[in-house]
């Protein structure tokens, strides 16, 4: 029996080896054998860090505790603040499939097998494109119309009866204060960013920067960004949905490093996005479109120890917006960042509780 496994294993890993070894070979010449090899490598890079990742390994509540920064406020250090606006994504393809309710009953469903069949599928065409389903999951049709709602919303004529939800509009709209767009490397963040904020960025030509420090944290394989460094993933979703999308144009892709490492933990992009918030940009408020888990752990890990707040226990809703003012100080060599828990303001959506 151990000498037929190890043959079934050795033949499996031939076998492999020597397809990869010819679409290594026509990748030189082919386009689409060169997607077919981008799309291996990024199979072979999600299964890895699926199982070896350090990502989740780490507690936000054994942080420092961020109400240290009142202390250095008291004994006089510079505190300086930004308010930052968090856009959550649509629903995309891999929670079509995977996250269609909350039980575990849901994997027996009829439904799950239809859709888990259909997105295999579509998985296979998309071998030769450089798209995938599961791979950076795109937008589902569900989740482009989450983020036209956000749209939907900010382009209301009459003003909301709330004076700072209104005034959070008309800063997402680009009328009020100096603001800046930026946004997570993975496509269903890009792409409900991009038709969230429409109106304004197409009225202003306004760019938005990719940032690799936003990625998701998660083990999963759809938190694989499709994108190479200092670039954008094929985005056919938003090329679709937005009359005029050019990701030439809209796009800063400088500030994009590619995927996220195997053995990266997620508390380090939270503290590089921390850091890009006060050192990159001039602008008073930053309007980031992100992900449910890195959302709820970056409350977490900076909302003071002592704070219960909803936003340490409950995701943003798809196509949701929440504001926030957001602290950063310094004591001795130490870099101290808090997020003030009286200014969290939920503008669309809100929290899913």
């Amino acid at each position: 029996e151990e000498s037929m496994t190890s043959r079934v294993v050795f033949g499996t890993g031939a076998v492999f080896v020597m397809l990869y070894g010819v679409v290594f070979a026509l990748s030189k010449s082919s386009k689409n054998a060169k997607n077919v090899l981008h799309k291996f490598n990024m199979w072979i890079h999600g299964v890895v860090h699926l199982i070896f990742t350090q990502e989740t390994r780490w507690k936000p509540e054994k942080l420092d505790d961020p109400a240290t920064l009142l202390e250095a406020k008291e004994s006089g250090q510079e505190v300086v603040k930004k308010t930052i606006i968090f856009i959550r994504h649509g629903e995309s393809q891999w929670n079509w499939v995977f996250n269609d309710g909350k039980s575990p009953l849901r994997f027996l469903k009829p439904s799950f097998f239809i859709n888990l069949a259909t997105a295999m599928f579509y998985e296979t065409l998309d071998a030769v494109t450089g798209d995938s389903v599961f791979l950076d999951s795109p937008l589902s049709q569900e989740g482009v119309e989450q983020a036209r709602s956000l749209s939907e919303f900010l382009e209301q004529k009459e003003p909301h009866e709330d004076k700072e939800i209104e005034k959070m509009r008309q800063i997402l709209l680009g009328n009020e204060t100096e603001s800046i767009v930026c946004s997570s490397n993975l496509r269903r963040a890009l792409v409900t960013t991009a038709i969230g904020l429409w109106p304004r960025l197409k009225k202003k030509q306004e760019k938005m920067h990719i940032l690799s420090s936003l990625q998701e944290s998660s083990r999963n394989v759809d938190t694989m960004s499709l994108s190479l460094p200092d670039s954008y993933p094929p985005l056919p979703v938003a090329q679709d949905s937005l009359e005029g999308f050019d990701p030439e144009k809209l796009f800063i892709t400088a500030e994009n490093k590619g995927n996220k490492s195997i053995c990266e933990k997620g508390s380090v992009r939270m503290f590089e996005f921390a850091e890009w918030v006060f050192a990159s940009n001039s602008a008073d408020v930053i309007i980031a479109g992100g992900h449910s888990l890195y959302f709820r752990n970056f409350f977490r890990s900076f909302l003071p120890h002592s704070s219960s707040h909803a936003a340490k226990k409950h995701k943003i809703k798809n196509g949701g917006a929440v504001s926030f003012t957001f602290y950063k100080s310094k004591l001795g060599d130490k870099e101290l960042y808090m997020v003030e828990e009286k200014s969290i303001r939920q503008i669309h959506l809100g929290f899913n509780i």
